[in-house]
């Protein structure tokens, strides 16, 4: 389930590129990116990319200049100088890249980063993490993905990567019911409604609840609201008002509005709070 960026899709299709993962690591990996901003021409440039809501996770091996990451209200949070796991970002967030950055990453499909390396939801939920707390032998991978000589020489190291880690739990029940969860048809048929949702994978709305919060930190009820609003809104600038919003878990056009609204009044009290605590 990607997230929405509102970039600069210009820029961005020019200096990003995307690799599918092998057929056997799909159900993991949203897909392989690639940004080198290393280039001469690039020196005094600055790239900034804003990402609205983003369930997935992230590896990224950072193999160049560092790059920061800043909140809806540019503040800043953090600089990332190494290789690092980025979680789950149910906020806006922004990334600020300039000359010599050079990132090699793998965007997880929910969950899945949590499962293959055995981290806990709450480790990585709005965080970031040190590939090297958590991932063997990265340094490894790292030297390896930087002497490749192109794309398709990236993309095999980071498929036997991943098919190389330690064999996975045991207890995976909770990790599959989550990826079911998010990743199928089951969103649309329960109308992103928890209750519905747990009936359609044979469980009570209490243990799915129990299930996300092991594998993602978060509360189901939240995540839903995201994907909700998040696939309303392509329907909208496909379909405008004629999109079927029953299908989508709103009663009709007006109770979309209504929601967006709350989302964007929501931002701006956050935004007035910061501003008054910065004073």
């Amino acid at each position: 389930m990607q997230a929405i960026e509102l970039i600069d899709q210009q820029y961005f299709s020019r200096q990003y590129r995307f690799m599918a993962p092998a057929q056997d690591l799909s159900a993991h990996v949203v897909y392989y990116w690639l940004l080198d901003l290393r280039q001469p021409q690039l020196q005094q440039q600055e790239f900034r990319e804003l990402l609205l809501a983003n369930l997935c996770s992230s590896l990224v091996l950072n193999l160049g200049a560092p790059f920061e990451i800043y909140d809806a209200q540019n503040k800043f949070l953090h600089t990332s100088t190494h290789s690092e796991l980025l979680g789950y970002r149910p906020t806006a967030v922004a990334y600020r890249h300039l000359f010599n950055n050079y990132l090699v990453g793998i965007k997880f499909k929910p969950a899945s980063l949590n499962y293959l390396f055995h981290i806990k939801g709450a480790e990585i939920n709005g965080k970031t993490l040190p590939a090297g707390d958590a991932v063997p032998n990265i340094s490894r991978l790292e030297a390896a993905v930087y002497e490749a000589v192109n794309p398709d020489q990236i993309k095999t190291l980071l498929d036997e990567f991943l098919r190389a880690q330690s064999p996975l739990p045991a207890d995976s029940r909770h990790f599959h019911y989550v990826q079911q969860s998010l990743n199928s048809p089951a969103l649309l048929q329960s109308g992103y409604q928890l209750k519905k949702l747990a009936a359609l994978l044979y469980l009570s709305p209490r243990t799915l609840e129990r299930y996300f919060t092991a594998s993602l930190g978060v509360q189901p009820k939240h995540c839903l609201s995201i994907l909700r609003f998040r696939e309303a809104v392509m329907q909208y600038v496909q379909h405008g008002y004629k999109a079927d919003w029953e299908a989508l878990g709103y009663h009709d056009f007006s109770h979309f509005r209504k929601d967006w609204r709350r989302r964007a009044e929501s931002r701006k009290q956050k935004a007035i709070l910061a501003n008054e605590q910065s004073i």
